[in-house]
Protein backbone atom coordinates (compact mmCIF):
# COMPACT_ATOMS: atom_id res chain seq x y z
CA UNK A 1 0.00 0.00 0.00
CA UNK A 2 1.31 3.44 -0.87
CA UNK A 3 2.36 5.54 2.07
CA UNK A 4 1.49 9.20 2.45
CA UNK A 5 4.21 11.64 3.38
CA UNK A 6 3.71 15.09 4.81
CA UNK A 7 6.87 16.79 3.60
CA UNK A 8 7.60 16.38 -0.09
CA UNK A 9 11.35 15.80 -0.25
CA UNK A 10 11.80 16.95 -3.83
CA UNK A 11 10.03 20.28 -3.38
CA UNK A 12 11.91 20.82 -0.14
CA UNK A 13 15.15 20.43 -2.08
CA UNK A 14 14.25 23.32 -4.37
CA UNK A 15 13.65 25.70 -1.49
CA UNK A 16 16.48 24.59 0.81
CA UNK A 17 19.38 26.75 -0.26
CA UNK A 18 21.97 24.70 1.58
CA UNK A 19 21.16 21.72 -0.63
CA UNK A 20 21.07 23.41 -4.02
CA UNK A 21 24.52 22.18 -5.14
CA UNK A 22 25.67 18.57 -5.02
CA UNK A 23 28.25 17.76 -2.36
CA UNK A 24 31.35 15.62 -2.93
CA UNK A 25 33.75 14.33 -0.28
CA UNK A 26 36.60 14.42 -2.82
CA UNK A 27 36.47 18.24 -3.00
CA UNK A 28 40.28 18.35 -2.76
CA UNK A 29 40.48 16.63 -6.16
CA UNK A 30 37.33 18.16 -7.64
CA UNK A 31 37.95 21.90 -7.63
CA UNK A 32 36.84 22.58 -11.20
CA UNK A 33 33.33 21.66 -10.01
CA UNK A 34 33.09 24.84 -7.92
CA UNK A 35 35.89 27.12 -9.21
CA UNK A 36 36.43 27.73 -12.96
CA UNK A 37 39.79 29.42 -12.30
CA UNK A 38 41.37 26.02 -11.56
CA UNK A 39 41.12 24.97 -15.23
CA UNK A 40 44.61 24.09 -16.46
CA UNK A 41 46.32 24.63 -13.09
CA UNK A 42 47.69 21.07 -12.84
CA UNK A 43 49.61 21.41 -16.11
CA UNK A 44 48.20 18.08 -17.28
CA UNK A 45 45.14 17.20 -19.34
CA UNK A 46 42.86 15.45 -16.88
CA UNK A 47 39.66 13.44 -17.31
CA UNK A 48 37.79 12.60 -14.12
CA UNK A 49 34.56 10.99 -12.90
CA UNK A 50 33.12 10.81 -9.38
CA UNK A 51 30.09 8.80 -8.31
CA UNK A 52 28.45 9.44 -4.93
CA UNK A 53 25.59 7.66 -3.23
CA UNK A 54 24.49 9.47 -0.09
CA UNK A 55 22.84 8.08 3.04
CA UNK A 56 23.06 4.49 1.84
CA UNK A 57 20.12 2.40 3.00
CA UNK A 58 17.90 5.42 3.61
CA UNK A 59 14.25 4.35 3.71
CA UNK A 60 11.72 6.85 2.41
CA UNK A 61 8.17 6.77 1.16
CA UNK A 62 9.43 6.41 -2.42
CA UNK A 63 9.17 2.88 -3.78
CA UNK A 64 12.77 3.01 -5.02
CA UNK A 65 14.29 5.10 -2.26
CA UNK A 66 14.91 8.82 -2.19
CA UNK A 67 18.43 9.44 -0.94
CA UNK A 68 20.70 11.69 -3.06
CA UNK A 69 22.78 10.12 -5.84
CA UNK A 70 25.27 12.38 -7.63
CA UNK A 71 27.80 12.11 -10.43
CA UNK A 72 30.26 14.63 -11.82
CA UNK A 73 32.32 14.21 -14.99
CA UNK A 74 35.00 16.77 -15.76
CA UNK A 75 37.89 17.45 -18.09
CA UNK A 76 40.38 20.28 -18.26
CA UNK A 77 43.29 21.14 -20.52
CA UNK A 78 46.16 23.60 -19.91
CA UNK A 79 47.00 25.87 -22.85
CA UNK A 80 50.42 27.11 -21.78
CA UNK A 81 51.09 28.82 -25.09
CA UNK A 82 48.41 31.39 -24.24
CA UNK A 83 48.74 31.16 -20.42
CA UNK A 84 45.27 29.67 -20.18
CA UNK A 85 43.24 26.62 -19.30
CA UNK A 86 39.86 25.34 -20.47
CA UNK A 87 37.56 22.81 -18.89
CA UNK A 88 34.10 21.36 -18.79
CA UNK A 89 31.96 19.78 -16.10
CA UNK A 90 28.74 17.82 -16.19
CA UNK A 91 26.85 17.15 -12.96
CA UNK A 92 23.87 14.85 -12.54
CA UNK A 93 22.19 15.04 -9.13
CA UNK A 94 19.05 13.13 -8.16
CA UNK A 95 17.03 13.26 -4.95
CA UNK A 96 13.82 11.27 -4.94
CA UNK A 97 11.56 12.55 -7.70
CA UNK A 98 13.76 15.56 -8.47
CA UNK A 99 16.78 15.88 -10.76
CA UNK A 100 19.36 18.62 -11.29
CA UNK A 101 21.76 18.66 -14.22
CA UNK A 102 24.51 21.18 -14.75
CA UNK A 103 26.76 21.56 -17.82
CA UNK A 104 29.46 24.23 -17.79
CA UNK A 105 32.38 25.32 -19.97
CA UNK A 106 35.21 27.02 -18.07
CA UNK A 107 38.07 29.31 -19.07
CA UNK A 108 40.95 30.54 -16.89
CA UNK A 109 43.81 32.94 -17.58
CA UNK A 110 46.99 32.29 -15.55
CA UNK A 111 49.24 35.19 -14.54
CA UNK A 112 52.78 34.62 -13.13
CA UNK A 113 53.06 36.23 -9.71
CA UNK A 114 56.51 35.77 -8.24
CA UNK A 115 56.89 32.06 -7.55
CA UNK A 116 53.13 31.57 -7.77
CA UNK A 117 50.38 31.79 -10.36
CA UNK A 118 47.16 33.80 -10.16
CA UNK A 119 44.32 32.46 -12.29
CA UNK A 120 41.15 34.37 -13.09
CA UNK A 121 38.33 32.28 -14.54
CA UNK A 122 34.69 32.16 -15.55
CA UNK A 123 32.25 29.50 -16.62
CA UNK A 124 28.95 29.47 -18.43
CA UNK A 125 26.43 26.88 -19.40
CA UNK A 126 23.04 25.46 -18.64
CA UNK A 127 21.42 24.32 -15.42
CA UNK A 128 18.39 22.06 -15.63
CA UNK A 129 15.86 21.13 -12.95
CA UNK A 130 13.23 18.45 -13.32
CA UNK A 131 10.62 16.65 -11.29
CA UNK A 132 8.42 13.62 -11.80
CA UNK A 133 5.11 14.62 -10.23
CA UNK A 134 3.83 11.08 -10.73
CA UNK A 135 6.19 9.90 -8.00
CA UNK A 136 4.86 12.33 -5.42
CA UNK A 137 2.11 11.36 -2.98
CA UNK A 138 0.62 14.57 -1.69
CA UNK A 139 -1.40 14.89 1.45
CA UNK A 140 -3.71 17.25 -0.44
CA UNK A 141 -4.55 16.01 -3.94
CA UNK A 142 -5.68 19.53 -4.92
CA UNK A 143 -2.46 21.21 -3.86
CA UNK A 144 -1.92 24.02 -6.44
CA UNK A 145 1.87 23.65 -6.18
CA UNK A 146 1.75 20.21 -7.78
CA UNK A 147 1.79 19.61 -11.51
CA UNK A 148 1.47 16.37 -13.42
CA UNK A 149 3.81 14.06 -15.32
CA UNK A 150 7.49 14.77 -15.81
CA UNK A 151 8.51 18.41 -16.10
CA UNK A 152 11.92 19.99 -16.61
CA UNK A 153 13.26 23.47 -17.24
CA UNK A 154 16.66 24.73 -18.34
CA UNK A 155 18.23 28.13 -17.72
CA UNK A 156 21.54 29.84 -18.47
CA UNK A 157 23.97 29.94 -15.55
CA UNK A 158 27.30 31.73 -14.95
CA UNK A 159 30.08 31.60 -12.36
CA UNK A 160 33.43 33.34 -11.74
CA UNK A 161 36.50 32.54 -9.67
CA UNK A 162 40.08 33.37 -8.71
CA UNK A 163 42.81 30.90 -7.80
CA UNK A 164 46.25 31.63 -6.33
CA UNK A 165 48.55 28.61 -6.38
CA UNK A 166 52.10 27.29 -6.33
CA UNK A 167 53.59 23.79 -5.87
CA UNK A 168 53.20 24.18 -2.09
CA UNK A 169 49.88 25.95 -1.52
CA UNK A 170 46.59 26.98 -3.10
CA UNK A 171 43.83 29.45 -2.25
CA UNK A 172 40.64 29.82 -4.25
CA UNK A 173 37.50 31.97 -4.17
CA UNK A 174 34.53 31.58 -6.48
CA UNK A 175 30.90 32.65 -6.85
CA UNK A 176 28.42 30.44 -8.70
CA UNK A 177 24.90 31.01 -10.08
CA UNK A 178 25.47 34.73 -10.68
CA UNK A 179 22.37 34.93 -12.89
CA UNK A 180 20.21 33.26 -10.20
CA UNK A 181 18.11 31.13 -12.60
CA UNK A 182 14.45 30.67 -11.73
CA UNK A 183 12.37 27.54 -12.19
CA UNK A 184 8.58 27.26 -12.04
CA UNK A 185 8.34 23.57 -12.94
CA UNK A 186 4.79 23.70 -14.32
CA UNK A 187 3.50 25.70 -11.36
CA UNK A 188 2.40 29.32 -11.73
CA UNK A 189 2.28 29.79 -7.96
CA UNK A 190 5.87 28.92 -7.08
CA UNK A 191 9.22 30.09 -8.38
CA UNK A 192 12.37 28.28 -7.25
CA UNK A 193 15.53 30.39 -7.35
CA UNK A 194 19.01 28.93 -7.73
CA UNK A 195 20.66 31.34 -5.33
CA UNK A 196 24.22 32.60 -5.56
CA UNK A 197 26.75 30.55 -3.61
CA UNK A 198 30.35 31.36 -2.70
CA UNK A 199 33.23 28.93 -2.16
CA UNK A 200 36.49 29.58 -0.35
CA UNK A 201 39.04 26.77 -0.49
CA UNK A 202 42.68 26.26 0.36
CA UNK A 203 45.45 23.71 0.86
CA UNK A 204 49.14 23.48 1.73
CA UNK A 205 51.87 20.91 1.18
CA UNK A 206 54.36 19.87 3.87
CA UNK A 207 57.12 17.34 3.27
CA UNK A 208 57.48 15.60 6.64
CA UNK A 209 60.02 13.12 5.28
CA UNK A 210 61.56 12.06 1.99
CA UNK A 211 58.67 9.67 1.36
CA UNK A 212 55.71 11.27 3.17
CA UNK A 213 53.85 14.51 2.41
CA UNK A 214 50.97 16.02 4.36
CA UNK A 215 48.39 18.34 2.75
CA UNK A 216 45.97 20.16 5.09
CA UNK A 217 42.86 21.40 3.25
CA UNK A 218 39.59 23.23 3.82
CA UNK A 219 36.51 24.45 2.00
CA UNK A 220 33.76 26.89 3.00
CA UNK A 221 30.47 27.09 1.10
CA UNK A 222 28.02 29.89 1.81
CA UNK A 223 24.69 31.08 0.45
CA UNK A 224 25.26 34.75 -0.39
CA UNK A 225 21.60 35.66 0.16
CA UNK A 226 21.63 34.07 3.61
CA UNK A 227 25.10 33.89 5.14
CA UNK A 228 23.75 31.82 8.04
CA UNK A 229 23.51 28.92 5.57
CA UNK A 230 27.20 28.05 5.55
CA UNK A 231 29.04 24.74 5.59
CA UNK A 232 32.69 24.21 6.50
CA UNK A 233 34.92 21.20 5.90
CA UNK A 234 38.55 20.73 6.92
CA UNK A 235 40.98 17.85 6.95
CA UNK A 236 44.27 16.54 5.59
CA UNK A 237 45.68 13.99 3.16
CA UNK A 238 48.93 12.08 3.66
CA UNK A 239 50.75 10.79 0.56
CA UNK A 240 53.41 8.06 0.59
CA UNK A 241 56.01 7.91 -2.16
CA UNK A 242 53.86 10.16 -4.38
CA UNK A 243 51.67 7.10 -4.91
CA UNK A 244 49.41 6.06 -2.05
CA UNK A 245 47.28 8.49 -0.10
CA UNK A 246 45.08 8.40 2.97
CA UNK A 247 43.05 11.25 4.36
CA UNK A 248 40.25 12.45 6.56
CA UNK A 249 37.93 15.43 6.78
CA UNK A 250 35.19 16.78 9.03
CA UNK A 251 32.12 18.55 7.65
CA UNK A 252 30.64 20.89 10.24
CA UNK A 253 27.35 19.69 11.66
CA UNK A 254 27.18 16.60 9.46
CA UNK A 255 29.81 13.91 8.98
CA UNK A 256 33.37 12.66 9.18
CA UNK A 257 34.93 11.58 5.87
CA UNK A 258 37.71 8.99 5.41
CA UNK A 259 39.53 8.73 2.06
CA UNK A 260 42.08 6.44 0.49
CA UNK A 261 43.47 6.02 -2.99
CA UNK A 262 46.48 5.57 -5.24
CA UNK A 263 48.20 7.16 -8.21
CA UNK A 264 49.21 4.30 -10.50
CA UNK A 265 50.57 3.80 -14.04
CA UNK A 266 53.29 6.30 -13.33
CA UNK A 267 50.82 8.71 -11.75
CA UNK A 268 48.57 8.88 -14.81
CA UNK A 269 45.69 6.90 -13.31
CA UNK A 270 44.17 7.98 -10.01
CA UNK A 271 41.62 5.90 -8.11
CA UNK A 272 40.00 6.90 -4.86
CA UNK A 273 37.31 5.94 -2.39
CA UNK A 274 35.66 8.01 0.33
CA UNK A 275 33.14 7.14 3.03
CA UNK A 276 31.12 9.61 5.08
CA UNK A 277 30.05 8.62 8.56
CA UNK A 278 27.19 10.79 9.81
CA UNK A 279 27.76 12.14 13.32
CA UNK A 280 25.01 14.79 13.50
CA UNK A 281 21.32 14.43 12.67
CA UNK A 282 21.49 10.65 12.66
CA UNK A 283 17.76 10.34 13.35
CA UNK A 284 16.93 11.73 9.90
CA UNK A 285 19.77 10.21 7.85
CA UNK A 286 21.32 6.83 7.22
CA UNK A 287 24.76 6.56 8.74
CA UNK A 288 27.02 6.31 5.69
CA UNK A 289 27.63 7.76 2.23
CA UNK A 290 30.03 6.31 -0.34
CA UNK A 291 32.01 7.89 -3.15
CA UNK A 292 34.26 6.50 -5.89
CA UNK A 293 36.67 8.55 -8.02
CA UNK A 294 38.47 7.62 -11.24
CA UNK A 295 40.82 10.01 -13.01
CA UNK A 296 43.29 9.85 -15.89
CA UNK A 297 45.95 12.43 -16.81
CA UNK A 298 47.78 13.04 -20.08
CA UNK A 299 50.74 15.27 -20.77
CA UNK A 300 49.88 18.91 -21.38
CA UNK A 301 49.55 20.10 -24.95
CA UNK A 302 52.91 21.36 -26.17
CA UNK A 303 53.90 24.20 -28.44
CA UNK A 304 57.66 24.54 -28.72
CA UNK A 305 59.19 23.73 -25.34
CA UNK A 306 58.59 20.44 -23.61
CA UNK A 307 55.95 20.61 -20.87
CA UNK A 308 56.75 20.09 -17.22
CA UNK A 309 54.46 17.57 -15.53
CA UNK A 310 53.94 18.00 -11.82
CA UNK A 311 53.98 14.96 -9.58
CA UNK A 312 50.73 13.96 -7.83
CA UNK A 313 52.09 15.32 -4.53
CA UNK A 314 51.32 18.87 -5.59
CA UNK A 315 47.87 19.93 -4.28
CA UNK A 316 45.81 17.51 -6.33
Amino acid sequence: MKKVYIVILSLALFTASAQQDAHFGHYYFNQLFFNPATAGSENVTRFQAIYRTQYTGYQSTFDDGGAPVSQVISANVPLKMIKSGVGLTFVNDKVGASTQRDFKLSYAYHIPLGGSQLAIGANGGFYSRGIDYGRLRPRDENDPLLGSGRVSQTAFDVGVGAYLYSPTYSLGLSVNHLTEPRFGLASTNATNVLQRSAYLSGSMLFGVSYMIDISPMFIVESNISNMSITTFSAGAIATYDNTYWLGGSYRMGDAVTAMLGANILGGSLRVGYAIDIVVTGTSGKSSTSHEVMLSYALSALRAGKKSIIRTPRYRY
